[in-house]
């Protein structure tokens, strides 16, 4: 709306001279006829320039025309408004699924063999591993005291049995992420579990295992000239407590 006034107003100044368009004479008229000819052209309202450079203008038209003008320029640009908002919203919509496709959040299970302790007291294995479930068997007492075992399943995206070794235990949780750091995201790697769940046995030999991967894929030529830096800290957190592992344990 904006531009189209402009433009009107500079039609007006450049036919009349800075004075009124009806005192312009014949010469100021082609003038005026050819300048909004182009104008007109210009915004893509050529079609409305035919009348113009065949009879001239009737100055008691003109206001019409120029809202006419006005109101056509509006519609155009509200019809390019909504065709950018539909390929925003499409485009945003073609980003939100292929983000879904890839899961953020991934969540494993180790299982732990029985330590020396269980097996003294002839403790029984109540856990069992099929792929990605991990079962839970619980013995119960009825109300009569009828021994029976109530089974719990967890369904997780992995789940690595007492016989994996650390090496399977990298391969299938940690490996994976150290390409998608290259892609400039961010990864996270945490074991959470109670106090002697093997939280500490797990996770010792990860950091040196990524460390290797990471410095073997900042050699790769690919990534070797986009200058990545690589930084390490090393902190552990106890009882509320942040301390610095590389700083004796400030």
């Amino acid at each position: 709306m904006q531009q189209s006034n402009a433009a009107a107003t500079a039609f007006y100044d450049h036919a009349g001279g800075g004075g009124s368009f009806n005192n312009a004479g014949p010469v100021g008229r082609d003038a005026g006829d050819a300048v909004m000819a182009r104008w007109l052209q210009s915004t893509g309202l050529q079609h409305l320039a035919f009348p113009l450079t065949s009879t001239g203008i009737d100055q008691r038209l003109l206001p019409n025309l120029l809202m006419q003008v006005n109101v056509l320029l509006i519609a155009k640009e509200q019809s390019s408004a909504d065709a950018s908002a539909s390929s925003f919203i499409a485009n945003e919509k073609e980003i939100s699924t292929r983000e879904n496709n890839v899961a953020k959040i991934k969540v494993m299970v180790r299982k732990r063999p029985l330590n020396k302790k269980e097996i003294s007291q002839k403790e029984d294995d109540i856990v069992t591993v099929d792929e990605n479930v991990l079962t839970v068997h619980e013995p119960k007492l009825k109300v009569d005291l009828t021994a029976y075992v109530e089974k719990h399943e967890f369904c997780f995206d992995a789940v690595l049995d007492e016989h994996v070794t650390n090496d399977e235990v990298y391969r299938v949780t940690v490996e994976p992420i150290i390409p998608i750091i290259f892609q400039r995201t961010k990864a996270t790697c945490f074991a959470y579990g109670q106090t002697g769940s093997g939280k500490t046995f797990t996770m010792q030999p990860l950091p040196l295992r990524a460390a290797q991967d990471l410095i073997r894929f900042l050699h790769q030529p690919v990534y070797h000239s986009q200058r990545f830096k690589l930084w390490l800290s090393y902190f552990e957190i106890y009882d509320g407590k942040l301390f610095d592992l590389l700083s004796d344990r400030k």
